[in-house]
């Protein structure tokens, strides 16, 4: 099977044409499939997150096929669980790309997965991925260094900005002295290490900073060393569940009140039963969403779909990434192009590119934007994130807003803007 995602009779009947002398074909029904790919935590540590964010994405890859009407070959959603295991996603990936001929990846959730992903299988494979909410700076440093060859972006912003953003929060909550507490795997470290430097840089310091491994029975000795510094708050850099025990354990050993929760922990998987007096001063980091977005338009269509909601972490990115690479697919047979990874990507990057004409994420937006491709103009996606623009890197920046949990639901009540952020990453480098 090509990497295409042809059928063998497609590829046949198309190989006949061309002996016959025949150019390429215009953009019609065929009866053929290619399948977006998507390696994500259905299961394990993320799986709270990656269900609903895999939905998302099947979402957008449903409207994308529904809209291109008879161009090209049909687009099919292909999820694997990778259980939260980087050996599970690198053995998917594999058999998405060579039983299935997938050439495009939605992308996973943890970085640690992520990372040998992208260097055991899909740059090998020249296949592009669109990860949802991979964030560790590994990646922008890969993207700088030409290893990621054009073929990686992610829909989330990178902890460079992440922790930077969730520094100034904290210090403008009022924190003077958190410790840290951080998932000792690749997230965790990078975004711990920017997230000391930002808060340094603003004046603060760090009482300590304690690493722990994931789906521990108790973390009883890690709390216990964050408190010895006397913080007046802890910083959990995360998951949900992992989150909630540690948040118990500092609860119990009298840790002081405040708490500084990293991006992903506003999830009813963290809060759950904790009441607003325990929540009362901490505080949430999430993206914000910069206008005009489609956010509307896929809390409307993610209720008529799955009867969930697309306000849950990485939801939104989870569906840019799928609509970006299902439209990539369509452009490239509006134009009778290849659909190998490398021209996917380009083609990601003309959907997102500033001077193209805006088209809105729904049913309707994505029949206006395939028409336009078909007279030879150019557009710009607008999702549920924004206005998607990536740099050389393969990276998105958008303001944050900093969160508290009151009455069952997360007020926003902090700005910080790309500005800010930008202001401390300049006084940090200054100071090096």
């Amino acid at each position: 099977m090509t990497k295409s995602g042809l059928t063998t009779a497609t590829a046949l009947a198309g190989l006949a044409m061309l002996a016959a002398g025949f150019g390429p074909a215009p953009a019609q029904a065929q009866d053929c499939t290619y399948k977006i790919g998507s390696v994500l935590s259905l299961t394990g540590s993320y799986g709270a997150f990656g269900v609903p964010i895999s939905k998302a994405a099947q979402l957008a890859v449903e409207q994308v096929d529904e809209a291109r009407g008879d161009i090209g070959c049909a687009l099919v959603y292909d999820v694997r669980d990778s259980q939260t295991q980087a050996s599970v996603a690198v053995d998917s990936a594999r058999k998405l790309i060579d039983l299935e001929g997938v050439t495009a990846l939605v992308g996973p959730i943890s970085s640690g997965i992520t990372a040998p992903l992208l260097t055991s299988v899909t740059l090998e494979e020249d296949v592009l991925v669109i990860a949802t909410a991979s964030t560790s700076s590994t990646f922008t440093n890969m993207g700088r260094s030409g290893e990621t060859k054009g073929l990686f972006f992610r829909t989330l912003p990178a902890d460079s900005l992440q922790a930077v953003a969730t520094a100034k929060m904290a210090w403008d909550a009022g924190f003077r002295n958190p410790a840290v507490i951080y998932l000792n795997n690749d997230w965790g470290v990078n975004n711990q290490a920017e997230f000391v430097a930002a808060f340094e840089a603003l004046g603060g310091t760090v009482a300590d900073s304690v690493a722990y491994n994931a789906d521990q029975a108790s973390y009883r000795s890690e709390v216990n060393k964050a408190l010895e510094g006397g913080p007046d708050a802890v910083y959990l850099l995360s998951t949900p569940q992992d989150g909630r025990k540690i948040f118990r354990e500092w609860v119990r050993f009298e840790g002081p009140s405040g708490y500084i929760l990293a991006q992903g922990m506003n999830d009813e998987a963290f809060t759950g039963d904790l009441t607003d007096d325990l929540l009362a001063n901490a505080w949430f980091i999430t993206p914000g969403t910069p206008e005009p977005s489609s956010v509307d338009r896929m809390e409307r269509d993610m209720q008529a779909r799955w009867e969930i909601s697309a306000a849950g972490p990485g939801r939104a990115s989870g569906y840019d990434a799928g609509a970006l690479i299902a439209l990539a697919h369509v452009a490239a047979a509006i134009d009778g192009a290849g659909h190998d990874g490398p021209t996917l990507a380009q083609y990601v990057r003309e959907l997102t590119g500033p001077e193209g004409e805006p088209f809105f994420a729904d049913l309707d937006g994505y029949r206006k934007a395939i028409a336009a491709l078909q007279e030879g103009r150019k557009t710009r996606y607008i999702g549920p994130t924004g206005p998607v623009q990536f740099d050389a890197y393969g990276d998105v920046a958008v303001p944050f807003i900093g969160q508290q949990f009151r009455n069952g639901e997360y007020e926003n009540l902090m700005q910080i803007s790309l500005d800010d952020v930008r202001a401390i990453k300049a006084e940090v480098s200054g100071g090096n």
